[in-house]
C-alpha cells in the first residue's frame, strides 16, 4: 500500500493511508503518469517512482515501488444458463370435428418434436406439446396400449409424485399423465408430460387397450390394401329347422344358448421364432418320435437334452445335446413336416392370450420392420374392411434432435429434419412384409371370424418384447 505525504507551507509533515476514492495504486500510477520524474529514478520490474505536485496550497509528495508482479484478473463473473419454460395453456386444446367417425382412436407421440397427435381413422383430431424422459430416463419408443386409467394417481416409484389422469402405457412405470411443468425439452423420469388441461381432455376421450405409438422421427398412419390383411367374415346363416327344435326340446344341446362372441378388438403379432419357440417345436417331434423329451414347455431340462442326445446318436449327427438349425431341420425330415418354421403367430383378445401357430416367413434373413396395422369401423356382416398402417425406425431420437441443433448453430439458417437410416440390411416396407408372411388357410380364417373393428396386427423382427408379460397387456413392441 503506497503511502501520501502531505507537506504544507508551515513544514509540519502528515502521513496518511489513501482509504476511500480511488484505490491507492491506481491514484499513483495516475499521478506518476501526469508528474515529472526526478532524475536517477530506476526502472525495471521493482522501479520507485516519485514526483511533487501543488494542491490547494500544499505540496503532494507521492512515492511507491512498482509490483514485480501482475495481479491476478478479478474472476468474470459467471453466466447462468436458464433453460426456459412454457407455462401450462389454462385454455383447452382445440379438437377438430371427425365427423362422427366410428373409426378406432389411435395417439402417436413424434419423440424428436416432442409432439402428441390424435387420430380417429384417418382424421386428425387434435395436437399437442409434451416433455419426456431426459438423460439416463429415456421414454422408450414402440407399439404400446392403455393398460390403465386413473384420473387421480401418485408415483410409487419418486416419492409420490401426483401424476393426474394418468394412462398407464407399461407396467414397469412409463405412463400419460398431465403436468403443470411441461418444458420443451426432456424432463421426466421416463413418462409423457402433457398440459394438465389437455390430460384431462384425453383422458375422457380414449378407452382402455387403445394404440399409443411412441416414434423416434415423425410419423403417420397412412391406407393400406392388401390380399394378405384379415378381412371379416360373414357369420353363418341360422338354421330355422335347428332352432325351433331346440326350443320343442330343451334338453337337446341346440336348445342352449349360443356362446356369446366377444366385440372386443384382437391383437395379433407376428415375429421371428425365438429360443423358446424352437425348443417347444423339438419337444413335440421328439415326444412324437417317441425319444422322450419330457414335457413341452420351452425349457431346456435333463429329459431334453438327454433326447436330443439320443436322437443325435441315432441319425449320425454329432452328439452334443444342443438345439442347432441341422438338429431342426433333420427333426422335420425324419417327422416328415416339411419346412421348419422361422415364424410365430400370437393372439391376444382382452389382453389374454387366445392361441398361436407357426409360421413362415420367406426372404430370408432380410429383417421385417416394425408395422402396426389397424382395421377400421365395418358394420356387422360385412366381408371387407379399410386398413391403415404405421412404420416405426430404429433410431436415437436425441442423437438426432442434438445434430439437428449443431447445424442450426454452425450454418446459422435452418435445415432439413433429420431422417433417421437404419444400418445394415434395409429393412421391409409395410407391404413387402406382408407379402412375405405365408398363414395357414385355416389359422387366416380363424382369425376372420374374430376380427372387430379396432382390431390390430404388429409385424416385427424382434421378437415378444420384456414389457409383454404373460397376462395383462397387449403386444409391446420396443424399438430400442
Amino acid at each position: 500500500m503506497p503511502k501520501t505525504r502531505w507537506i504544507s507551507e508551515s513544514g509540519g509533515l502528515c502521513v496518511r493511508r489513501l482509504t476511500c476514492g480511488l484505490s491507492a495504486m491506481a491514484l499513483a500510477i495516475a499521478l506518476a503518469g501526469s508528474g515529472p520524474h526526478p532524475a536517477g529514478a530506476q526502472s525495471g520490474p521493482a522501479a520507485t517512482t516519485s514526483g511533487e505536485f501543488q494542491l490547494a496550497g500544499h505540496t503532494l509528495v507521492h512515492s511507491f515501488v512498482q509490483p514485480s508482479y501482475r495481479p491476478r484478473p478479478r474472476p468474470r463473473p459467471r453466466r447462468r444458463y436458464i433453460r426456459k419454460r412454457i407455462k401450462a395453456p389454462m385454455t383447452p386444446a382445440k379438437w377438430y370435428p371427425a365427423e362422427d367417425t366410428k373409426d378406432p382412436v389411435q395417439v402417436i407421440v413424434s419423440l424428436p418434436e416432442k409432439r402428441l397427435t390424435v387420430y380417429k381413422g384417418d382424421k386428425l383430431l387434435v395436437t399437442s406439446r409434451i416433455s419426456t424422459g431426459k438423460t439416463g430416463y429415456a421414454t422408450p419408443s414402440g407399439v404400446f396400449s392403455i393398460l390403465q386409467k386413473n384420473r387421480y394417481h401418485r408415483s410409487n416409484i419418486y416419492s409420490g409424485a401426483p401424476m393426474p389422469f394418468m394412462q398407464r402405457l407399461t407396467w414397469s412405470g412409463i405412463a400419460l399423465h398431465g403436468s403443470n411443468a411441461v418444458p420443451n425439452f426432456p424432463a421426466s423420469h421416463g413418462c409423457i408430460r402433457l398440459p394438465t388441461a389437455f390430460a384431462s381432455q384425453l383422458f375422457r376421450f380414449t378407452r382402455k387397450g387403445a394404440h399409443v405409438i411412441v416414434a423416434n422421427e415423425k410419423t403417420e398412419p397412412f391406407a393400406i390394401a392388401s390380399d394378405k390383411l384379415f378381412q371379416p367374415s360373414a357369420p353363418p346363416p341360422e338354421n330355422p329347422d335347428r332352432v325351433e327344435a331346440g326350443i320343442a326340446a330343451p334338453g337337446n344341446g341346440a336348445g342352449m344358448e349360443k356362446e356369446k362372441r366377444s366385440t372386443s378388438p384382437i391383437r395379433v403379432l407376428i415375429t421371428r421364432r425365438t429360443g423358446r419357440e424352437r425348443i417347444i417345436d423339438v419337444q413335440e417331434i421328439l415326444n412324437d418320435l417317441s425319444f422322450g423329451a419330457g414335457d413341452v414347455d420351452g425349457y431346456m431340462g435333463p429329459d431334453t437334452a438327454q433326447a436330443i442326445r439320443r436322437f443325435q446318436a441315432t441319425y449320425g449327427l454329432g452328439v452334443n445335446g444342443m438345439v442347432s438349425d441341422e438338429l431342426i431341420e433333420m427333426l422335420y425330415e425324419v417327422a416328415e413336416k416339411g419346412t421348419p418354421a422361422n415364424g410365430h403367430l400370437y393372439v391376444r383378445q382382452d389382453f389374454n392370450p387366445v392361441f398361436d401357430a407357426p409360421v413362415v416367413i420367406t426372404g430370408g434373413e432380410r429383417p421385417l420392420g416394425s408395422h402396426l396395422y389397424t382395421a377400421m369401423y365395418f358394420e356387422p356382416g360385412a366381408t371387407q374392411t379399410r386398413w391403415r398402417a404405421v412404420t416405426l425406425k430404429k433410431g436415437s431420437p436425441i442423437n438426432a434432435h442434438n445434430k439437428k441443433r449443431r447445424l442450426r448453430k454452425k450454418k446459422k439458417k435452418p435445415v432439413e429434419d433429420i431422417v433417421l437410416t437404419a444400418t445394415g440390411p434395409v429393412p421391409s416396407t409395410a407391404r413387402e412384409a406382408l407379402n412375405r408372411i405365408e398363414i395357414p388357410r385355416e389359422i387366416r380364417q380363424r382369425i376372420n371370424k374374430m376380427l372387430t373393428p379396432g382390431s390390430s396386427l404388429a409385424i416385427t423382427n424382434d421378437g415378444i418384447s420384456r414389457e409383454t408379460t404373460p397376462r395383462g397387456t397387449d403386444f409391446v413392441i420396443l424399438m430400442q
